[in-house]
């Protein structure tokens, strides 16, 4: 349960950081306004990493709660993990390796206080591993655009969420006393952010901040990056998608979503999501079982560009493209 005395907690998870993880904690530290915890999770590093969060913890404004895992439980387990230990109202996910503008929570808390949302997340100045300037943004690199940053303001967030993931979890702060609902994640691959994102459409409202709240660093060892992609880079992207059973994962995580939400009684679900979640399910299962010959093809997708089904709950001409040509 959340201690009404502490206002913010930062679940930051760790895997061998020493590159990296001192900048990021020192940005938490100067922060204009102070968050009240840093809940600190190593995943068994083998490096510095906890040389240096205990240096840090030593002289932190704030008390830092560190934690190192017996055995490996991978990203999504170590954040299920980590923000299971906040004591926080507002809780903060933080990656190792980027770096915080100085109002980056007190713009975030600013907003939590005085709307009821259940979520905020910003946009970010995407950086390279020495923090260069790369001439975008975050949002640019996964065409979150003002249309669909319009209809998230206007609590249609759903729709937006079922075509891609929009909010980078480094980016995003949100309410604790929705843990009981988020917890436990499903342990599928970076699947924490986008997990309480969609959760939290569901049955609430999320406001994105078009600022940039964080320097979003871009290094051979990310996890997963946010990079600008041309064409051809898109069409390796759409193969490896499908080798990859992309659409199957999408439907199992869509499943999962739609049975914690009709299995939960207490959180007021907004009405057109479960039907939302299983036409998403549908449309994943049937471009995971596409016939492999072409022809066999024609009449199934066919089936889903009439319905619309390509532009709501994928990258609509893109991805029909994707599944003509590219299996």
């Amino acid at each position: 349960m959340p201690d009404p005395s502490i206002t913010s907690s930062v679940a930051l998870c760790t895997r061998n950081g020493e590159r990296f993880l001192r900048r990021q904690l020192d940005s938490i530290h100067s922060q204009s306004r102070a968050v009240d915890e840093i809940v600190i999770c190593d995943d068994c590093s083998d490096d510095t990493t906890a040389e240096i969060v205990l240096a840090f913890a030593a002289e932190a404004r704030a008390p830092v709660k560190w934690f190192r895992n017996p055995t490996r439980l991978g990203v999504t387990k170590n954040f299920e993990k980590a923000v299971s230990l906040c004591s926080g109202r507002f809780i903060f996910l933080c990656d190792q390796d980027d770096v915080w503008n100085k109002d980056k929570v007190a713009v975030l808390l600013a907003t939590l206080e005085s709307s009821p949302a259940a979520m905020v997340f910003s946009n970010a100045q995407v950086v390279s591993e020495s923090l260069t300037a790369l001439g975008y943004r975050l949002w640019d690199s996964i065409w979150f655009d003002a249309d669909e940053q319009r209809r998230m303001k206007n609590g249609d967030a759903l729709p937006v969420l079922l075509r891609h993931a929009v909010a980078a979890g480094s980016t995003l702060a949100f309410r604790s006393e929705y843990l009981p609902l988020i917890l436990p994640i499903p342990d599928l691959p970076h699947s924490h952010d986008i997990w309480i994102t969609l959760l939290l459409a569901c049955v609430g409202t999320i406001e994105p901040i078009d600022r940039d709240l964080i320097q979003y660093r871009l290094h051979d060892a990310n996890q997963v990056g946010m990079r600008r992609y041309g064409l051809l880079d898109q069409i390796r992207m759409a193969r490896h998608q499908i080798k990859t059973d992309t659409f199957n994962y999408l439907a199992q995580f869509n499943q999962a979503a739609y049975d914690r939400l009709t299995s939960q009684k207490n959180w007021p679900v907004e009405a057109n999501c479960p039907p939302l979640l299983l036409e998403k399910i549908r449309h994943s299962r049937l471009r995971h079982r596409l016939p492999r010959w072409w022809i066999s093809r024609l009449s199934l997708i066919g089936g889903e560009m009439r319905r619309g089904n390509y532009r709501k709950y994928s990258y609509g001409f893109k991805s029909v493209l994707q599944d003509l040509f590219l299996r």
